[in-house]
């Protein structure tokens, strides 16, 4: 069964990338370019993660803005949240983990390391819709 995995990306090249690669990789990739957009698709859709960049662009929530709305809101439901971003000096992982997100991935993305954490969550959805 495919993956439902939520992509908040402003930039409009890197989303399209991300889209093909997972999509090829048997996940059902829903986009937003903006924090508006992903607030709505984590009401209304069934998810199984949510990879958000962090500048989502100029007068618009960034994506650390957009996971405390998520968690306020209280809508993650133990669905995991990876931060996919430029910012990529040292401490900036752990900055981000210390906000909030599950996991962090610098740009441009390693997608190999990306596929195999997808993998393990894959695998973990599935035992448990086995039991």
């Amino acid at each position: 069964m495919p993956m439902n995995i939520l992509y908040v990306e402003d930039n409009k090249i890197n989303a399209m990338v991300m889209d093909k690669m997972l999509s090829k990789n048997n996940a059902n990739v829903i986009l937003a370019e903006n924090g508006s957009q992903a607030l709505k698709v984590v009401k209304d859709q069934r998810l199984d993660l949510i990879l958000v960049d962090i500048n989502l662009g100029l007068n618009q929530m960034d994506g650390c803005e957009l996971l405390q709305r998520f968690k306020k809101l209280d809508l993650l439901n133990n669905i995991p949240v990876f931060a996919v971003t430029a910012y990529a000096m040292p401490g900036d992982k752990q900055r981000f983990i210390n906000i909030g997100f599950d996991n962090y991935f610098s740009k441009p993305v390693n997608f190999d390391k990306l596929l195999d954490v997808i993998s393990t969550i894959r695998n973990n959805l599935d035992t448990k819709q086995m039991t």
